[in-house]
């Protein structure tokens, strides 16, 4: 087990999808749509943020040409928070049961359901 790994992936507040603004760091502030979530290691990439240069060489991973290239890097979800779609505003996520047994993530700040985007679904 690495040092900044935890024992259990928990289920993570954030999917793929959402609007998130980053609450630290060099792009404090910003906002962004999240492309992928990776529970187990607690980060996620969002489009647009944490963005690094790479230096390949051509052919290396499957690109033909080389030079540097820009990618997002990926950002720990404790530094990530959902936007909510009703105030514009970031706000933490609550799982609530619903009558009928199935699990939906609440917005705290307003109450309202955030929708699990078609892609995560």
């Amino acid at each position: 087990m690495g040092a900044g790994s935890s024992a259990v992936a928990t289920k993570p507040k954030i999917v793929k999808g959402d609007t998130v603004v980053l609450r630290r760091g060099k792009d404090k502030g910003k906002r962004g749509i999240v492309k992928h979530v990776f529970p187990k290691n607690g980060v996620a990439t969002v489009e647009g943020l944490n963005v690094v240069k790479r230096h390949t060489k051509a052919g290396a991973t499957g690109v033909k040409s080389g030079g540097i290239l820009e990618k997002e890097a990926p950002i720990p979800l404790s530094a990530l928070m959902v936007v909510d779609p009703k105030t514009d505003r970031p706000t933490r996520v609550r799982r609530t049961r619903q009558a009928d047994g199935t699990t939906v993530r609440v917005s705290v700040k307003s109450g309202e359901q955030l929708l699990v985007p078609a892609k995560a679904r």
